[in-house]
């Protein structure tokens, strides 16, 4: 596990891919500078699909011009992974932590990412959720929940992860998710009769973070 002792959340709620990832980078330099402490992101974005630094354009299954018509916007950016798509309903979660005291090793830093959603749908909706062999991400039955990718600068990380808990999973069908054939695509509130808030969730996410990581949410 890697200590962090103080972390700050800001929560940005509904904020456009491109202004998250802005800052986020703001928030690096400051971090890497010494300025600031090791801070967690949440928010939600509007409809976009994101590629990755080696994503394949084919991965994107329609054109862009249908892209526009649904109101999907498209974003190249430099996170590890594959083809996503961000969208309301889903929780986003960008830690940007320092990693230069810990171990350095970005491989446990993506298991504890994952076993944040795991510990949070495990403890608090008796979900049996596991993570695959070889695959980075969370998957709950034959569903995939919640994706992981991340960048890193000066062993600082940013970008993360995004959970789906009321996503319309039809813009789903936009894209071959994380470049994975045939992978089947589920949110939290597919298993539950009654709804389940994004806040409830949010929540659980943070207290899940906190014992995981060792760590003071502000």
């Amino acid at each position: 596990m890697y200590l962090k002792p103080k972390c700050h959340v800001v929560d940005l709620g509904m904020i456009e891919y491109q202004k998250s990832l802005d800052l986020q980078k703001k928030i690096v330099k400051k971090v890497i500078d010494g300025e600031v402490s090791d801070t967690l992101i949440t928010c939600q974005h509007p409809h976009v699909i994101t590629l990755s630094r080696l994503a394949k354009k084919e991965n994107i299954l329609v054109s862009c011009e249908e892209l526009k018509k649904l109101g999907v916007g498209i974003c190249w950016t430099d996170r590890g992974g594959d083809v996503t798509y961000h969208g309301p309903g889903q929780i986003v979660l960008y830690p940007i932590f320092n990693l230069k005291e810990d171990k350095k090793d970005l491989h446990i830093f993506l298991r504890n990412l994952e076993e944040v959603v795991i510990r949070a749908l495990r403890n608090n909706f008796g979900l049996n959720a596991y993570r695959k062999s070889g695959l980075t991400g969370v998957w709950v039955g034959p569903y995939k929940v919640a994706s992981i990718g991340i960048g890193v600068s000066h062993w600082v990380t940013y970008h993360g992860l995004s959970l789906n808990v009321r996503t319309d999973k039809k813009f789903y069908n936009l894209i071959k998710p994380c470049g994975l054939p045939d992978v089947k695509i589920a949110s939290i509130n597919d298993f539950f009769d009654d709804d389940v808030s994004l806040e409830t969730v949010r929540l659980m996410l943070l207290k899940s973070i906190q014992d995981i990581f060792e760590c003071h949410l502000n």
